[in-house]
């Protein structure tokens, strides 16, 4: 899976690091090798090997989005076990903003200059 590799920089690129390189690298060269049947397999979100008239039948466009299979992570969230995590997540945000709020407060009253709200 090409977006669990690399190494993030900048805001919105990844840099491939040498073992990423190597494994893109290597799934290549055993894809061009006679007999590759036998040491490549296509992988989704990763790798996909189309046959001549599959890549005419798509009038010759080599987006991979096109061959690529996707996994649906959705489908293998437990919604009510994901809610829960993010209620306590939130829940935990809430608190410290609290915390954060009231010695802001003390803060400024120790000053001089009360805040009412």
């Amino acid at each position: 899976d090409l977006r669990q590799m690399g190494s993030p920089y900048e805001k919105k690129y990844i840099e491939l690091t040498e073992e990423d390189r190597a494994k893109v690298t290597s799934v290549y060269h055993n894809w061009q090798q006679e007999g590759y049947e036998e040491t490549y397999e296509n992988v989704p979100e990763f790798c996909y090997s189309a046959s001549f008239d599959e890549v005419k039948e798509k009038g010759f466009t080599l987006v991979p989005s096109r061959y690529i299979e996707f996994v649906n992570r959705d489908e293998n969230i437990d919604f009510d076990t994901k809610m829960k995590s993010l209620q306590g997540e939130l829940k935990e945000l809430l608190v410290q903003e609290e915390k954060s709020k009231a010695d802001l407060l003390a803060v400024f009253k120790e000053l001089g200059y009360e805040i009412e709200l």
